[in-house]
Formats: C-alpha cells, sequence, structure tokens
C-alpha cells in the first residue's frame, strides 16, 4: 500500500480549509475597515454669533458627536462651562438642551448661538 495517496487527501483537505479560512478573515478585515472609514466622519467649523459677547464658536464634530468647542471671549467660566458639558453629546441632545437660551435682556445667548451652529452642521 502507498502511503503517499493516503496522506495527501489529507494536505489537500487541509490546503482548502486554510485557503477558505485565509479568505474568510481577508473580507472581515475589509468590511472592518470600511466600516472604520464611515465612522470617522469629522466636521471641524467656526462660527460667528450674533448679538452675544462671544465672537466665535470653534465647533470639532465627529459623526455625530460633538468632540470639542471653544468659545472666543464672552464670559469666560459660562462659556468654558458650557463648552465641556456638551462634548461627549450627541448634536441633537445638545440642541434641544441649549436652543432657545437668553442672556439677560438679550434675545439670544451663547449657548443659543451654539445651538445655531450645531443646526448648521445638520
Amino acid at each position: 500500500m502507498n502511503l503517499t495517496h493516503i496522506i495527501q487527501p489529507k494536505y489537500f483537505i487541509v490546503t482548502i480549509l486554510l485557503t477558505l479560512c485565509v479568505l474568510s478573515c481577508k473580507n472581515v478585515k475589509e468590511t472592518n475597515t470600511e466600516l472604520t472609514q464611515k465612522e470617522m466622519i469629522t466636521k471641524d467649523i467656526t462660527f460667528t454669533p450674533e448679538g452675544v459677547c462671544s465672537k466665535q464658536i470653534d465647533i470639532a464634530v465627529v459623526n455625530d458627536t460633538i468632540r470639542s468647542v471653544q468659545f472666543t471671549k464672552g464670559c469666560p467660566g459660562n462659556t468654558q462651562a458650557v463648552a465641556r458639558l456638551v462634548e461627549g453629546m450627541q448634536i441633537d441632545d445638545a440642541i434641544a438642551k441649549l436652543d432657545g437660551i437668553l442672556c439677560g435682556d438679550k434675545t439670544t445667548s451663547c449657548p443659543d448661538q451654539l445651538a445655531k451652529a450645531l443646526k448648521s452642521l445638520k
């Protein structure tokens, strides 16, 4: 009996299984890469507010999540607090919380202007 005829089919089956595994792993990596690229949609805007002491709002958003907000001028404590509170929030949630807030006798506020800026990203 020739042993090479018995062993070769086993190697053939193992080779097929390894090939299938490699191909399936390659497809998974390509799919994950595509998802990662789709997930990382970054938007950076500079917004000029109106009717408030703040002169500029810089916003960084990844997908629909606010990553950072920075106010130029305005009430330092309040604008820093608002900026930190909205970090990590979804755009729609921040808009819902900030839209319509007034500052003293003004018809708007820095948080309201931030909501307007965020609406421009939609």
